[in-house]
């Protein structure tokens, strides 16, 4: 049940993203928010750790016009 809650959220929270961080990389924003605050903790590494590197990926893979002329 909990997670549902969260997965209906995740618009409302892209929202606030969208407004808080401009145009850009607003989905991977919001990747790095929610598994920082998940408190993911794989092989000892924090979650700020995970939540930088999944957005990342998610980031280039549904955000690839939000990453041209940065390379």
């Amino acid at each position: 049940m909990l997670a549902l809650g969260g997965i209906a959220m995740i618009k409302a929270l892209q929202g606030a993203f969208i407004t808080a961080f401009s145009t850009r990389f607003t989905f991977g924003a919001l990747v790095t928010f929610v598994v920082t605050v998940s408190g993911l903790d794989l092989f000892n590494i924090h979650a700020a750790f995970w939540g930088i590197l999944f957005s990342y990926v998610v980031s280039r893979v549904l955000e690839p016009h939000d990453h041209l002329g940065l390379d």
